[in-house]
């Protein structure tokens, strides 16, 4: 924002900017006088005063006094009015007077005589070292006409180090321009540039140079808002000369309505009751009037992103948006009140009060303050810059109506490299009658069918992820002539979802991917059963071998890049694993036995399946490369179809002869102990089989042999988890209407 100057005395009044909202860091001490002359025995009294980064005076500091060499001088803080000291000489020589507060410090210089000690400027040498070079503190200055500064002389040995004090004298070699008293005042006289020399009789020459300037004074800001019973210091400074700062006591001060706000002499404006008024302020010859509001006091600040919910994270160069509403004790909100944004390293970050947007620019970790009007009102946020763009985790995603499952977006390098989780992520739906997603992620499936889900950053990042609304059991039933694949919920067993829709050609044995987003599949649709891949709605059918021989009986790695099946291409039937893509197909057992129906453990580590290797139809399992292959059952009947539990627990089929007809059961074994528990009912022919993800369903193909011959395959679901529980028939469509293949989703 521009400065607007004070005017010239004989023009209209003009509402200038003023400060507002003093901060509580210390950036400066000044101690006056800066330089002490006294005999050993007498005391002098010293003020300091603490000043934040906008030359705001703060009142409230407490200062903690020292001296360099109390065997010269001491120092008596004064416990009613901690910017006030007593200096007491003690012996002659040199010391320094310290005063510091909040890491900052401010000195003085003192010289301590004996009795009837010179007067400042012209005091003889002491014991002590001999000074060899001066200089003067500081070496330019920049005055409007009639103010003054103060300049000090240093004394110093070769090395650098202090020295004691000489007589030396002040002349100023333009007096029309500036002039100089004994006391290193210098005074601006009229327009024009001026050196200041201090001179000892030995020869010492320190020089500083004086300019003197006539031009605008401003204050920092428009309007003072201030809140009952609040203070601040009005700023003035020089815009031309770097807002080189203007003491307030050059200044008359006054206020048009006391009713609303006071002011001192020194500029520093106190809140009375609401209302508007202006603050007057008359000095080298230039008048400014501004405007003082005092709001109502403000209760509380609602704030967006919520400090309570993490460090903000941002990448380089993207933007995060802020907001910050003021508000009364009713709730209503108080727009005029101040609030003041600061970032702690501004080269990592930096802040636009003006849009509240907060910007990246270099990687690394800072801290975001505001401040209101008023006790209390302060918080920050810890914020983090880092590089890259967002992710979304996991990108595809199965889900059966009126699921639930959580997606989170993560911050991610160049390369992809997880840098942690994304904050301030706003999520969406492009598909709502799908699937929703809610402020957190959660995605809900609505109804079947594939729904977008968008995480978008306030820096203009974002991703997608593909969910797919699908039932979660997979079956092949007949009941629409040819053998296709459908899904439906274990609550809904009479909703059926028809995926594929091929009247001339058959699909089974299919089987989720661990995300639930695809299926792996046989199908005979190009003259031969394959092995193919789709999205779980039906859809970017892939066909993943290609070869004469038979595919069967796919089985996922539990991350879903690799398949387990079966095949026959080397004659007898052989398990295999393939890449989900179709590439790199490896064959993992080898004849002359049949090895079929493998079945991926849920760590990823097992392969289990059926073998007749020794003569009978047992369970055997071998490591994920097909290693350390061995017999699990070892029995003399026939056991097939294994599949897994969530929890390593292996589940299989046995045959059994029940009254001479030919029956099967379900077994539940630990592949640890060995332990068995039938977990199905005697006197059923199961056929196929399969556990649900949460382990608590058996999903059973069951043969029934009809009167006059007919053969049905019934689909049945058993619940593992209520004992005695009768398995339930999923109902078919005719009796023409046969299952297989059940699958459920992990």
């Amino acid at each position: 924002m521009a400065l607007k100057p004070f005017v010239s005395i004989s023009l209209a009044a003009f509402v200038l900017p003023v400060a507002s909202g003093s901060a509580q860091t210390v950036a400066q001490i000044e101690i006056l006088p800066p330089t002490v002359v006294i005999a050993a025995g007498q005391r002098q009294g010293v003020l300091a005063t603490a000043y934040d980064s906008r030359g705001q005076v703060l009142t409230t500091v407490r200062f903690t006094w020292s001296s360099t060499n109390v065997a010269v001088a001491r120092v008596e803080p004064d416990a009613r009015d901690p910017g006030v000291a007593t200096v007491v000489g003690v012996a002659p020589g040199v010391a320094t007077i310290e005063a510091r507060a909040g890491g900052q410090r401010g000195v003085v210089q003192v010289q301590v005589t004996g009795a009837g000690g010179p007067a400042p400027g012209e005091a003889g040498r002491a014991a002590g070292a001999v000074a060899t070079q001066i200089r003067i503190e500081p070496n330019s200055v920049t005055l409007l006409p009639t103010e003054d500064a103060r300049l000090t002389v240093v004394f110093l040995q070769d090395d650098g180090s202090p020295a004691m004090p000489v007589p030396f004298n002040w002349v100023s070699l333009n007096e029309q321009v500036a002039s100089i008293g004994s006391d290193g005042t210098v005074v601006g006289i009229s327009a024009g540039q001026s050196v200041i020399e201090a001179r000892t009789a030995s020869g010492l020459v320190a020089r500083a140079l004086v300019q003197v300037v006539q031009a605008p004074i401003a204050f920092t800001e428009e309007v003072l808002s201030l809140s009952p019973g609040q203070s601040d210091t009005v700023r003035v400074v020089v815009p031309s000369q770097n807002n080189r700062r203007v003491a307030s006591r050059w200044f008359q001060w006054s206020t048009s309505n006391p009713a609303v706000v006071s002011v001192t002499p020194l500029g520093v404006a106190t809140a009375v009751g609401p209302g508007e008024a202006e603050i007057t302020a008359m000095g080298f010859g230039q008048v400014g009037r501004l405007r003082v509001r005092v709001h109502r006091p403000v209760e509380e600040i609602a704030l967006s992103p919520a400090p309570s919910l993490g460090p903000v994270t941002v990448p380089i160069n993207g933007t995060v948006q802020f907001t910050a509403r003021a508000l009364a004790a009713d709730g209503s909100e108080v727009p005029e009140a101040p609030l003041r944004w600061t970032v702690a390293d501004t080269s990592i970050a930096s802040f636009d009060p003006a849009t509240k947007t907060l910007r990246g620019r270099k990687m690394g970790t800072t801290q975001l303050r505001l401040r209101g009007p008023g006790p209390g009102l302060e918080t920050s946020w810890r914020v983090e810059v880092v590089a890259g763009g967002l992710a979304v985790v996991p990108e595809r995603l199965g889900l059966s109506r009126n699921q639930q499952r959580r997606l989170s977006a993560s911050l991610v390098d160049d390369r992809g490299n997880n840098l942690g989780p994304a904050t301030n992520v706003t999520w969406s739906s492009l598909d709502p009658t799908i699937a929703r997603v809610d402020e957190q992620g959660n995605v809900t499936g609505l109804q079947w069918g594939r729904a977008r889900i968008v995480a978008s950053t306030p820096w203009g990042r974002n991703d997608t992820a593909e969910v797919f609304v699908q039932g979660e059991l997979l079956v092949t039933s007949t009941r629409y002539g040819s053998a296709d694949l459908f899904a439906f919920d274990r609550g809904f067993p009479t909703e059926l979802n028809r995926i594929t829709r091929d009247s001339l050609h058959s699909e089974a044995e299919a089987a989720f991917s661990p995300d639930g987003s695809r299926i792996a599949f046989v199908t005979d649709r190009d003259g031969n059963v394959e092995l193919y891949v789709m999205n779980a709605d039906g859809t970017d059918l892939r066909r993943l071998t290609d070869t004469p021989a038979v595919e069967g009986s796919p089985s996922w790695t539990p991350d879903g890049r690799q398949i387990v099946y079966a095949s026959n291409a080397t004659g007898n039937f052989q398990i295999w694993i393939i890449n989900a893509d179709g590439t790199d197909p490896r064959q993992l057992t080898q004849e002359p036995a049949s090895n079929f129906q493998p079945a991926v453990s849920p760590d990823g580590r097992t392969i289990a399946f059926t073998s007749d290797r020794d003569g009978n139809y047992d369970i055997y399992l071998m490591s994920i490369d097909g290693s350390n292959q061995r017999n699990f059952t070892r029995s003399q009947v026939p056991e097939t179809t294994p599949v897994w539990f969530p929890d390593g627990r292996l589940a299989y089929i046995v045959q059994e002869s029940t009254r001479g007809n030919i029956a099967s059961r379900v077994m539940r074994a630990d592949i640890t102990t060995g332990d068995v528990l039938a977990i199905s009912p005697q006197g059923l022919a199961v056929a196929d089989i399969d556990i649900s993800g949460d382990g608590n369903v058996l999903a059973m193909v069951v043969t029934t042999f009809e009167r006059g011959g007919t053969v049905l395959q019934r689909l049945y679901l058993l619940r593992l988890d209520s004992p005695g529980a009768t398995p339930l028939e999923v109902p078919r469509a005719s009796n023409a209407d046969r299952f297989s293949s059940p699958a459920f989703r992990r």
